[in-house]
Formats: structure tokens, C-alpha cells, sequence
């Protein structure tokens, strides 16, 4: 990930009333998740399949008819397997391209929407179809994720919840993401502990998307009202070489300057 992606981590949230609350996530875009989409776990297994093939060609094939048999069988599933994670990542790319349609008037080169209001309902239409439609599945988990900041953009904060939450329990690439939307949520609710017991398990378990200094600088963040002492300490046992990064030094003056206030 580029020295960004501490900016792609990072969630707001903000009140408008006491009743009604909108969560404002900074979410991946479709260009973001390119290499995941063009990433598939299952081609590395094929792609290892095949290499033992090669090199152990003929103790393969003294085996017999029956160990060719089973092999094309297999052959047939690997294909099957194949094919239906490219239509899943076909299925979430279209919904995807969404994002980036303009608004106003059609065009006859690219697809457009009358308002943003449409573009939007289209979008979660699109991705609730992915969700729906591959759940637990890769592609399905990521479709959830966009799904559920979506629904806390939009005040349902419920629903959002419900979709986040299933993300985060998983393996998905995009299950940091989850938890770090899950945070804001719950701090929004005064839901300190089920923060703060997410943040840590970010901390122990950094992954790509989410290191460990960014878990540790947003744990600050949630600690910075209620606990200053916390957040400091919180900022303190950041690891001296990840100081150096320009996004997480960005982000340690703008907290220390808003501590020394």
C-alpha cells in the first residue's frame, strides 16, 4: 500500500441531532482494490497444481487410467471454481465502476446519472446484488463492507452495523476496514469497550491495510476526550522507525498539537 493508506484508515464521525447521526467513512476506491480484485488465492493453488504436474510427469503417468480420471475430474472443478470467482470479480468491478460515473447529462461514451442521489441508490443497488448474491465469498465480503459504510454515510447506523460486523469476523483483505468503520460507530454509541477491545486486536494483528501505528494512532483519537492520558501514552508506544513515515508523522503533529491546546 502507498504511505496513504493511513488517510484511507481513518473514520470521522459527526451528529446532527440526538436522534440521528451520520458516520462519515473514507472508504477504498474501485482503483484502490485493483490488485485484490486481479489477486485470487485459488490461481496461486492452480498455478502450484500444475508446476507438480510438470515435474513429477512420470510417476503420473504410471498411475494408471484410474489417477487420469480422477485428475480430469478435478481439472473440471478447478475450471468450475475458476470461473465462477471471475464473474464474481466481473459482477463486484461493474459495481464498482459506479464510483466514478459523472453526473448530468448522458453521454454517448460512458454511463452517467441524473443527480448524485441516483448515482448513489444505483451504486448500493449493485453492490447489495454482489452481497446477496456470493455471500462469504471474497468479492460478496467486499460488496458487504461498501454496503454497510454506505448505509452509515446514510444514518443507518443499524445496518450498518449488521453488514460491518460480519465483514470484520471474517478473513476478508477488507476485515480491518470493517473494524476500523465498527470503532466509529461504537464510539459514536459511548461503546468504549467494544472500541477499544477492536483497536487492540488491530494492534496485535496489523495487516496491510491497517498497521500497527495506525491502530495505535486512532486508539489516541478515541482516547482524547475521555482519557487524555491514554492517548498520550497510546501515542508514546509507537515504534520509533514507523515515527518516520511521513503519513504517520503528519498524523502524530496534528494530535500533539490539538494535546498541547
Amino acid at each position: 500500500m502507498p504511505p496513504v493508506r493511513l488517510v484511507k484508515a481513518r473514520c470521522l464521525i459527526t451528529r446532527a441531532s440526538d436522534s440521528h447521526r451520520k458516520v462519515v467513512v473514507r472508504v477504498l476506491t474501485r482503483h484502490e482494490l485493483k490488485d485484490q480484485l486481479q489477486h485470487d488465492h485459488f490461481t496461486d493453488a492452480v498455478s502450484n497444481v500444475v508446476s507438480y504436474a510438470g515435474s513429477h510427469r512420470q510417476p503420473l503417468i504410471r498411475a494408471g487410467v484410474a489417477v487420469v480420471l480422477i485428475a480430469l475430474l478435478g481439472g473440471g472443478i478447478w475450471w468450475y471454481l475458476a470461473d465462477q470467482a471471475a464473474k464474481r470479480q466481473q459482477e463486484l468491478s461493474a459495481a464498482m465502476t459506479i464510483q466514478d460515473a459523472p453526473v448530468g447529462a448522458a453521454s454517448d461514451f460512458a454511463k452517467s446519472y441524473p443527480t448524485e442521489a441516483a448515482k448513489k441508490d444505483a451504486f448500493m443497488a449493485a453492490i447489495s446484488s454482489v452481497a446477496a448474491k456470493y455471500p462469504g465469498t471474497r468479492e460478496g465480503l467486499i460488496a458487504q463492507y461498501y454496503r454497510g459504510t454506505a448505509r452509515a454515510q446514510k444514518g443507518d447506523v443499524t445496518g450498518a452495523e449488521s453488514d460491518l460486523r460480519i465483514v470484520a469476523d471474517s478473513s476478508s483483505g477488507v476485515a480491518p476496514l470493517a473494524k476500523i468503520a465498527l470503532v466509529n460507530i461504537y464510539t459514536g454509541d459511548k461503546k468504549g469497550v467494544e472500541a477499544q477491545t477492536l483497536l487492540q486486536g488491530l494492534i496485535k494483528n496489523p495487516s496491510p491495510l491497517v498497521s500497527k501505528a495506525q491502530a495505535q494512532i486512532l486508539e489516541a483519537q478515541v482516547d482524547q476526550s475521555s482519557n487524555p492520558q491514554a492517548a498520550k501514552d497510546a501515542l508514546k508506544s509507537i515504534d520509533a522507525a514507523a515515527r518516520e513515515r511521513p503519513p504517520v508523522k503528519r498524523a502524530l503533529d496534528q494530535l500533539n498539537t490539538q494535546f498541547a491546546k
